[in-house]
């Protein structure tokens, strides 16, 4: 990381031990970014791998399918990380689209080489012998389905690649739910309870209470 280059995030609901942590990171030459928002720097973490996955699985298609799949599945997380209260520049900064661009395009990625391993046909228990290391996303996808089911948000994409990584869809029934998912628009997500909703109750709040006095 010193000699070629890195971007960190240490994120703590602790403000001085995110210092902490960031400091020794910044002394030894390496960026790394302090967030005291550390449930959306979590599901960033996530939302990247799972979308590294799903472009891997995605791009024998053509980098266009590859990258709405990715694209698909960040929106997705986004909508349950903003109801749980997560920042915007969480998800769009080093943690998740920064990192999501460097986990995507580099070949030797494992999330993103699992991603073509599986659209190959071989099997999710096979894949972390073939990559020689942990394959995160084989194991968190999953539980990123049913985490947004429980909170009731429909992810039809995210549910659909935990079904291919169980071998319970077939690689074109997958490529077809990424080819015809329809994000809901801005105006009819549900749970929009995160920062830019709190803002406007925010601005409402106090614009209202001026106009009462």
């Amino acid at each position: 990381m010193v000699s070629a280059g890195a971007g960190l995030v240490a994120a703590s609901l602790s403000e001085s031990l995110a210092a902490a942590v960031s400091g020794v990171f910044l002394r030894a030459g390496v960026v790394c970014e302090e967030s005291n928002d550390p449930t959306g720097v979590e599901l960033a973490g996530v939302a990247k791998n799972a979308a590294a996955l799903a472009s891997g699985a995605t791009v024998d298609q053509g980098l266009n399918v590859a990258g709405a799949a990715a694209g698909h599945i960040f929106a997705e997380v986004w909508r349950w990380a903003e109801a749980l209260g997560a920042r915007p520049e969480s998800l769009i900064g080093l943690a998740g689209t920064g990192d999501l661009v460097a986990t995507a395009l580099a070949p030797e990625s494992r999330n993103r080489r699992a991603g073509g391993l599986l659209a190959h046909g071989v099997p999710a228990e096979e894949i972390g012998a073939r990559v020689g290391q942990a394959v995160e996303a084989l194991k968190t996808v999953p539980l990123l389905a049913r985490g947004l089911q429980a909170a009731g948000f429909e992810a039809p994409v995210t549910a659909a690649l935990a079904r291919l990584i169980a071998g319970d869809l077939p690689l074109d029934e997958w490529i077809a739910v990424v080819r015809t998912t329809i994000p809901p628009s801005a105006g009819n997500r549900r749970g929009r309870t995160g920062f830019w909703s709190r803002l406007r109750g925010w601005v409402r709040a106090l614009f209202g209470r001026r106009r009462s006095d």
